[in-house]
């Protein structure tokens, strides 16, 4: 109810009301582990691990479980933004673990892109044909 008369109200506009108070800030939390909070752990690579791949897990399970956004569409295209990072930390995790020695490990990355376009085209295939309709729309009136 506070949200629909407050001047932040374009901040909040696109979650649903339930997400709305606080993903926000959870979004941010996400990202500042990620990227801050990882360069200061780049000595430590178990913790640099550890703490990476639990930011992208819990991203993945609060995306997928709360679909906090008003547009079914922005919802799907998070998704599959919060599993690719998920899978780049895995990738990085195999190279790191040497599992994989000389060319082996072009086989473990195509793989694991393999599995990224299969992800993007099966999660938000209708985000895309949505887009492309939106935008030929668009294109037909002559207005941006």
């Amino acid at each position: 109810p506070r949200l629909r008369n407050s001047p932040l109200r374009p901040l909040f506009a696109d979650f649903m009301p339930f997400a709305a108070p606080y993903y926000g800030v959870c979004d941010m939390m996400r990202r500042l582990t990620l990227t801050c909070v990882t360069v200061m752990l780049s000595d430590q690579h178990a913790t640099f691990f550890i703490v990476t791949l639990a930011a992208a897990i819990l991203a993945v399970a609060a995306q997928t479980q709360l679909r906090p956004h008003r547009d079914q569409d922005i919802d799907a295209i998070f998704t599959v933004s919060h599993w690719l990072v998920l899978l780049t930390t895995l990738t990085l995790l195999l190279r790191d673990t040497s599992m994989f020695n000389g060319k082996n490990i072009w086989l473990a990355d195509g793989v694991m892109l393999a599995i990224i376009f299969l992800l993007a085209v099966t999660v938000s295939s209708t985000s895309f044909v949505h887009l492309f309709h939106e935008v030929r729309r668009i294109g037909a009136s002559g207005k941006l």
